[in-house]
């Protein structure tokens, strides 16, 4: 019967891999006998300079659905690194995550916040512009229209700890620790992932804590939420902080998402 299961799962792979994205993407499909989830490895602006990795994390059953993206802007590694360790110990036993670690890979290679222009600022994109981040967040944005995820998490990091009375002054700053979402009442969707996240935050000094922030009409967060009609939001971690503990936060943080979307895994570190 253990067989039976993984070679159904197996062939289930083979089929859907057909079905699920269009011929725009390349596909590699890999599985683990250990996992219960099977592994389709494509690539984000295929044959482009700015080509990079994603990986969907697939179970027998497809839904529900939650993509994860990391270093929009290439200098915030923390949830590229996490992103990796999800990938590597991270079992979906029903359910799908997609992964995108790197979605700037061109800026994460140099270290830089960008290369040419501020990726979070030229959304929803452009496929005729002869800037690649344009390119680039319009290409984004076809990739999570295809996927129909039911929610999108885009991590991020920011130098500035939460601090009351400059976010009384100005409310669209980015701060460390936080969770970002752009509604000024909190669904309890957000409330419960908040609470589980500080629940696992043992310095008390670095607790989360929920940031309402201004729409901006070039924000890839705003537009997943206005154009596709999918709930995003944004983490925030505090980069004055050690790097591994950032990533153990982003991690602590991307479970917690994929926890309160509904989908079943372990995490077997």
């Amino acid at each position: 019967m253990f067989l039976c299961v993984k070679f159904h799962m197996k062939y289930i792979c083979i089929i859907f891999v057909f079905v699920f994205l269009p011929s725009v993407y390349a596909q590699e499909v890999s599985y683990d006998s250990r996992k219960n989830h099977f592994i389709i490895q494509n690539n984000l602006g295929e044959k482009t300079e700015y080509e990079t990795p994603f990986y969907i994390l697939r179970s027998e059953k497809e839904y529900p659905k939650i993509v994860i993206d990391a270093c929009i802007h290439g200098d915030e590694v923390a949830g590229a690194f996490a992103c990796d360790s999800v990938l590597k110990y991270l079992n979906v036993t029903e359910g799908t995550v997609v992964l995108i670690p790197r979605v700037n890979i061109k800026s994460f290679n140099q270290g830089t916040r960008e290369v040419n222009i501020d990726l979070n600022q030229v959304f929803p994109g452009n496929f005729k512009s002869e800037i690649y981040e344009e390119r680039l967040a319009y290409d984004f944005m076809k990739l999570i229209e295809v996927l129909e995820p039911n929610v999108v998490i885009n991590l991020h990091e920011a130098w500035t700890r939460f601090n009351e009375s400059l976010y009384e002054r100005q409310k669209d700053k980015s701060f460390g620790q936080v969770i970002i979402t752009n509604k000024d009442t909190f669904p309890v969707f957000l409330t419960n992932v908040l609470a589980n996240i500080n629940s696992q935050v043992n310095d008390k000094e670095n607790v989360f804590r929920i940031q309402y922030f201004p729409y901006k009409p070039n924000h890839s967060m705003d537009n997943i939420i206005e154009k596709l009609k999918t709930p995003s939001y944004t983490i925030e971690t505090l980069r004055i902080l050690p790097l591994d503990e950032r990533i153990t936060y982003q991690i602590i943080s991307i479970l917690a998402f994929i926890e309160e979307a509904g989908i079943k895994f372990t995490y077997d570190r």
